[in-house]
C-alpha cells in the first residue's frame, strides 16, 4: 500500500483528537509501517505521558524550542530549529512548548506498526 497523503481516519486512529488538543497536526504521510507528522504546538500545550509499541519517535524541530521529557533513563531533551532526537519504542515520553513562541516539529514514527499508548499517570 502506498502513502496516504494528507489521510484522514476515523478519531479512534487519531490521538490528538481523543488524548489530547494542539494548534495543529497534519499528516505528511502514512504507510502501516510508517508515519510522518507535522505539529505545532502553542505556548504551554503537550503531548502527553506515552509510549509507542512497536515503533520509534524521531523527532526534528522545524521552529521554535520545544522539549521533550523522557524516563528509564529520567531526562529532559530542549530541541531548537534543525536538531533532532530519537526516543526507541516502548520508552515513556512527552513533547511540550516550554516557550512564549509557538514551536514546529516533524514527526517520524516507525518503523513498525503505530499505536499511541497513553499514560495518564505519569501525567502528575
Amino acid at each position: 500500500m502506498g502513502a496516504r497523503l494528507g489521510a484522514r481516519d476515523d478519531a479512534n486512529d487519531r490521538p490528538w483528537q481523543r488524548d489530547y488538543t494542539i494548534k495543529q497536526t497534519l499528516v505528511i504521510a502514512e504507510t502501516p509501517e510508517l508515519r510522518v507528522i507535522d505539529q505545532t504546538l502553542a505556548p504551554g500545550q503537550c503531548v502527553p505521558w506515552h509510549l509507542h509499541p512497536d515503533n520509534d519517535d524521531l523527532f526534528i524541530c522545524l521552529r521554535g524550542t520545544f522539549e521533550i521529557h523522557e524516563i528509564n533513563p529520567d531526562r529532559t531533551t530542549v530541541l531548537k530549529a534543525l536538531e533532532r532526537h530519537l526516543v526507541p519504542k516502548r520508552e515513556p515520553h512527552m513533547v511540550v512548548n516550554v516557550s512564549n513562541d509557538d514551536c514546529q516539529l516533524l514527526t517520524v514514527q516507525g518503523p513498525g506498526a503505530y499505536d499511541f499508548r497513553r499514560l495518564p499517570k505519569l501525567d502528575a
